[in-house]
C-alpha cells in the first residue's frame, strides 16, 4: 500500500475510535468496547513515554495515523492504536476519564498543546482490507513487531482470505506479502488452529498457553516428536494442515497443554522454556522417562533418564570419530603433540571402560 496515493485528513479525536479488531489485540479483546481496549492498552503498553512526547512537542504530522470510517462506529484508526491511546489520556478523553486515567507529568499541556492534539492527520482507506496486508509486512517483517500470538492469528487469517480467493498456496501467497516464508507461515497457522481446535471442539482451556505461553507452544508445533505424540501428520499444503489439525487426539493434546499451564496460581509450569523442547519431546518418545515424569512432574529427572538412555549411542558416535582421526594420523607427521594428545585419549577410554565394567560388576553382585 502506497500512502502516497492515499487521502489525508485531519480528523478529531473526540471523532476517532480505537480499533476493536486491531491484531495486536489478545482474542478475548476482540470486538471490545472502547473502555476496555483503553484499559488494556494503557496497562500493556508503554503511553508514558508516548503522552510526554506528545506534550512536549505534539503530534507528528509526518507520522499519520491511518484510518477508515465503520458503518457501526465512525471513524477507526487501523494504525496507531497506542498512539491514539495515548492521545484520549493526555486530552481528557470521556472513556480515559471513565478508568480514572489521567497522564502523569511534571508540567502538564498548555490550553494551545491541548488544542493541537485535539485534531490529528490520518491517511484514509475505503476499506479495512486496503491497510491490512499493509499491516502485515509493518509489524511481522518490519521493525514494529506484534506478539507471537498476534503474528500467528493475523496469518492465519490471511492464509484463509487467500484459500477463499482460490490461492494455489496460501501460505506462500501470504508469506511473500509479510516477508516471511511458508515454512514460517504454516508453523504460525498450525500453532494457532491446534489451538482453537482444542478449545472449540474438545472443550479446553487454552488461555495460559495462547496468552502467556504461545512462543513455546509454537516450538512445540516445530518438535517432530511433540507433534507426533498429539497426532500430527506434518501436512505441508493448505488442505493437509487443515485435516493434519483436525486429526489430533484429546488426551495426549490435554497433556501437553497441562504441561504448559502451572498447577496453581503463583507456581512454575512444567514446560515453561522453549529451550526444554526438544528433551521434553524425547521424554514424550521415550516409555520410562514419560512414566517419570508423570508421576513425579520432575523435567530433571526425565531428562536424566532419556540421557542415560543415549549414552550408548553417544559413546559410538565418539568411536566412529576415533575411527576417522586414526585414519587421519596414518598419513600425519609425528609430533610430541600428537603422541600426548593420543595418550590422553587412551587413558580417557580405558578409564571409561573400567566405569563401565564396574558398572557391571555391581549388576552382577546385585543379581
Amino acid at each position: 500500500m502506497a500512502t502516497d496515493q492515499l487521502v489525508r485528513e485531519d480528523i478529531p479525536i473526540a471523532d476517532l475510535h480505537l480499533d476493536p479488531r486491531n491484531p495486536r489485540l489478545p482474542e478475548q479483546l476482540q470486538e471490545a468496547d472502547q473502555v476496555d481496549l483503553l484499559r488494556y492498552l494503557s496497562e500493556e503498553s508503554v503511553l508514558d513515554e508516548l503522552i510526554r512526547s506528545f506534550n512536549d512537542n505534539g503530534f507528528f504530522p509526518h507520522e499519520p495515523l491511518i484510518a477508515h470510517r465503520d458503518d457501526d462506529l465512525g471513524w477507526v484508526a487501523l494504525e496507531g492504536n497506542r498512539r491514539l491511546a495515548a492521545l484520549k489520556i493526555l486530552t481528557g478523553a470521556p472513556e480515559a476519564l471513565d478508568l480514572g486515567l489521567k497522564p502523569v507529568l511534571e508540567v502538564g499541556p498548555t490550553p494551545e498543546r491541548l488544542d493541537g492534539l485535539r485534531v490529528v492527520p490520518a491517511y484514509v482507506v475505503a476499506d479495512r482490507q486496503d491497510v491490512h496486508l499493509y499491516l502485515g509486512f509493518r509489524h511481522i517483517g518490519g521493525i514494529k513487531t506484534w506478539s507471537a500470538e498476534s503474528k500467528a492469528r493475523y496469518l492465519m487469517e490471511e492464509a484463509d482470505r487467500a484459500a477463499g480467493r482460490g490461492s494455489d498456496n496460501p501460505f506462500l501467497e501470504v508469506a511473500r506479502r509479510v516477508g516471511s516464508n511458508s515454512l514460517g507461515v504454516r508453523n504460525a497457522y498450525t500453532a494457532i488452529g491446534v489451538l482453537r481446535y482444542a478449545r472449540e471442539d474438545f472443550g479446553l482451556d487454552v488461555n495460559h498457553v495462547l496468552h502467556s505461553r504461545f512462543g513455546v507452544w509454537t516450538r512445540c508445533m516445530t518438535a517432530s516428536e511433540v507433534r507426533h505424540y498429539i497426532g500430527l501428520n506434518g501436512g505441508r499444503t493448505y488442505k493437509e494442515v487443515l485435516g493434519d489439525i483436525e486429526s489430533v487426539e484429546k488426551e495426549p493434546l490435554e497433556e501437553v497443554l497441562g504441561d504448559l499451564t502451572p498447577p496453581r496460581q503463583g507456581q512454575r509450569a512444567l514446560l515453561s522454556d522453549s529451550r526444554d523442547v526438544t528433551v521434553y519431546g524425547q521424554i514424550l518418545a521415550h516409555d520410562v522417562a514419560h512414566q517419570v515424569l508423570r508421576r513425579h512432574r520432575d523435567l530433571e529427572v526425565a531428562r536424566q533418564i532419556v540421557e542415560m538412555a543415549a549414552l550408548p549411542d553417544r559413546i559410538r558416535d565418539l568411536g566412529s570419530r576415533v575411527d576417522i582421526a586414526r585414519d587421519e594420523a596414518q598419513g600425519a607427521e609425528f609430533s610430541d603433540d600428537l603422541r600426548d594428545a593420543t595418550e590422553d585419549l587412551f587413558r580417557s577410554a580405558r578409564a571409561l571402560r573400567g566405569t563401565v565394567s564396574a558398572l557391571e560388576g555391581e549388576d552382577g553382585d546385585a543379581g
